[in-house]
């Protein structure tokens, strides 16, 4: 059976019990002011578990929300000019160059590492994200990847199989490359279909596109298998000399399917956000969808999802070319795809601001919400927003089926997160300075070519353009460098 947050809540108490006694209520007074953005998702847990740590410490917890869109914006204002509006911060991983490398953070003590189960943490979120130079400043809370979820009761079914191959010349499986996810989207569209007992119809495909949000993830999970040259790390810009790499062809086809897939999928997904696509899909919505691992645990909560045990979970199709930007020109595969699975986002990692006049009460409360027994539950809770970044999380497959998964579904759903993150091609999300300005920049002109105002080409000149300037701007040298450091480039 899944758990349900107040069970979650009554494991939690019993880890206060044991661990309060010793706070003697020393943080008495004494008020940490949480960011995160707007919703259940990721801040939810914290006004469901800050009344146990306050009443196991005397101090307070007060939660502020902002939409994605703003959230950067107001964080960095409060950094920049001393503010100190926010004691702890739970941020997105890919932000680390504006917060971490100023020295808006706190290093985080090593006993409270020591506390935390580090070991069990997966490198990539241990060593790579969470981490500015050899110095830790922040908490590993959620791990986040992109990948396909499809009905493989309906890519699965031998009726749709016949008439698929006859119509497109091969065999119906979950989609290798995003040439064959169109056909799939396409196939299905419109077509009616029968879900949790009921037949209507069916889109293809729900994809977030709306601007301001967090679509710009799902268009550039596209790319990565159109532009990632498999040995070379250096996917956003050249490793040489910093020129972007997002109007090259493989980038512009990518945006090309972005915009086509819309005709294959509702065509007011052009409105949708994340958070759209996780109502819709589980409720039947479509046959295919690209998301963090959030649906998993959503697909099979009953109060949610009209498709449970009727989702299968695959590592991100690929491209069946690849563009070489240093050859300057298509490659096609020997076997056939470029799989490139995107590390999008990274996850929301736990920072305590530098400036914090609470430090003490912060480090403590942030180490509180990352504890290794609380992550583990909420990983397989629905709509907590968190999502496996420990071994331990991925490894027990009892606690998964005890979530409310099928045997099957489990393996499949923690097959496909490992197989994403181990993946030797694998797109890292831009990690330096400006990431969130350069990803401000790219949002706002792929959403111009979604309406038709410009062309895809067009608009990743311009997003080229802007790069540049912000990359001059913030110091070409030093950006490089730390673009360098970000992919592990070691040079030709």
């Amino acid at each position: 059976m899944k758990r349900s947050l107040p069970v979650l809540l009554i494991i939690s108490l019993v880890w206060g019990f044991t661990l309060g006694l010793s706070q003697e209520r020393r943080f008495d007074g004494q008020t940490v002011v949480v960011v995160t953005q707007t919703g259940r998702s990721i801040g939810g847990p914290v006004n469901d578990f800050a009344p146990e740590w306050e009443a196991m410490t005397g101090g307070r917890v007060e939660l502020q929300q902002f939409a994605f869109g703003e959230l950067f914006e107001k964080v960095i204002t409060s950094f920049v000019t001393g503010a100190a509006s926010y004691d702890m911060l739970i941020f997105p991983a890919n932000w680390a160059g504006d917060f971490m490398a100023p020295g808006f953070l706190t290093p985080i003590p090593a006993e409270i590492i020591a506390g935390l189960d580090w070991e069990d943490v997966v490198p990539l979120y241990a060593e790579r994200l969470t981490t500015w130079g050899d110095t830790i400043y922040a908490l590993p809370y959620d791990g986040d990847s992109h990948m396909l979820y499809y009905r493989k009761d309906l890519v699965n079914n031998p009726q749709f199989a016949a008439e698929f191959e006859a119509q497109f010349g091969y065999p119906l499986a979950a989609p290798q490359t995003w040439a064959q996810y169109r056909d799939i989207a396409r196939f299905f569209n419109g077509r009616t279909v029968e879900t949790a007992g009921r037949r209507a119809p069916i889109f293809g495909a729900l994809e977030a596109q709306r601007r301001n949000a967090q679509s710009y993830w799902v268009f550039l999970s596209r790319a990565a298998g159109y532009g990632k040259v498999p040995g070379n790390p250096c996917f956003f810009f050249s490793c040489v000399d910093m020129t972007p790499q997002v109007n090259n062809p493989g980038w512009v086809r990518a945006l090309e399917d972005y915009i086509e897939i819309r005709n294959y999928g509702d065509p007011a997904m052009i409105n949708y956000d994340v958070a759209d696509t996780r109502i819709r899909f589980p409720a039947g919505g479509s046959v295919l969808n690209i998301d963090w691992g959030d649906i998993g645990t959503i697909s099979v909560d009953p109060a949610q999802s009209a498709v449970k045990g009727k989702v299968g979970f695959s590592v991100l199709p690929g491209g069946e070319q690849y563009w070489d930007y240093q050859a300057g020109q298509w490659i096609t595969p020997a076997e056939g795809v470029n799989h490139a699975p995107f590390i999008a986002f990274g996850g929301w990692i736990i920072g305590v601001a530098a400036d914090s006049d609470v430090k003490e009460a912060a480090l403590d409360f942030a180490a509180f919400m990352a504890r290794p027994e609380l992550v583990k539950q909420l990983a397989v809770t629905g709509g907590t927003g968190i999502n496996p970044a420990r071994f331990s999380q991925l490894a027990d497959v009892d606690l998964w089926v005890g979530a409310g998964f099928d045997r099957e579904s489990a393996e499949d759903y923690l097959g496909a997160i490992r197989d994403t993150i181990d993946h030797p091609n694998a797109v890292l999300d831009l990690r330096i300075r400006g990431s969130a300005e350069y990803f401000h920049t790219l949002d706002a002109e792929i959403s111009r070519a979604l309406v038709g105002e410009i062309t895809p080409q067009e608009a990743l000149d311009n997003v080229a353009q802007l790069w540049n300037a912000i990359t001059d701007r913030l110091g070409r040298e030093s950006q490089l460098e730390q673009y360098r450091n970000a992919v592990g480039w070691v040079g030709e």
